[in-house]
């Protein structure tokens, strides 16, 4: 009885130490985080050329704020979340005849950001329910909502897009800040 007790609990650390090492390598792709950001903001750029400075974008700077404070899950969640609400705002090219963008290089962005979101879903599957998802959540879908009533409003015009590119180009940014975070406290 004694040496089942004592498989029992080395199969007990296995499991445990398998868990982990699966929750760490799901993750790893966080080390490369800022090389495929870089790669993303880089397209953004290229796709409209120099960004109009002078107009005004809504921006969830609180919310943001909290999230460099919260877990690694609800970090992780939020970036996968917000990566998911720019794909559904960018992808609407039947809308973008207004503006002069570059469609192949709008095409690669979303590629890329697609490519993000497969391995942050990855990460966040290794997760259990992160603890505050329904304030973020709300918040976030708000956001992106308001900035789809931009483009309907101006009726998809040219400088309506712009905006939504600095937006997009924003997010990005302090999403670059926010998985830096998460990978410091991974120790990826």
């Amino acid at each position: 009885m004694h040496t089942k007790m004592k498989t029992q609990m080395w199969t007990y650390i296995f499991l445990i130490f398998l868990t982990l090492q699966n929750q760490c390598s799901a993750c790893e792709w966080l080390g490369r985080y800022r090389m495929i950001s870089n790669e993303s903001l880089s397209l953004l750029k290229d796709m409209g050329g120099k960004y109009i400075e002078d107009t005004r974008v809504p921006f969830p700077g609180p919310l943001y704020n909290w999230i460099d404070n919260a877990k690694v899950e609800d970090q992780v969640k939020f970036l996968a979340l917000t990566l998911d609400h720019i794909i559904r705002l960018m992808d609407a090219r039947e809308h973008m005849s207004s503006v002069q963008w570059n469609l192949k290089t709008v095409e690669h962005f979303l590629t890329v950001l697609n490519r993000q979101l497969s391995d942050l879903k990855e990460c966040v599957d290794r997760y259990h329910q992160p603890s505050h998802k329904e304030y973020y959540e709300i918040k976030i879908k708000r956001h992106f909502r308001t900035l789809k009533k931009i483009l309907k409003k101006k009726e998809y015009s040219a400088l309506a897009w712009e905006q939504i590119r600095r937006a997009v180009r924003h997010h990005l940014q302090r999403m670059d800040i926010i998985a830096s975070t998460a990978k410091s406290l991974l120790k990826v």
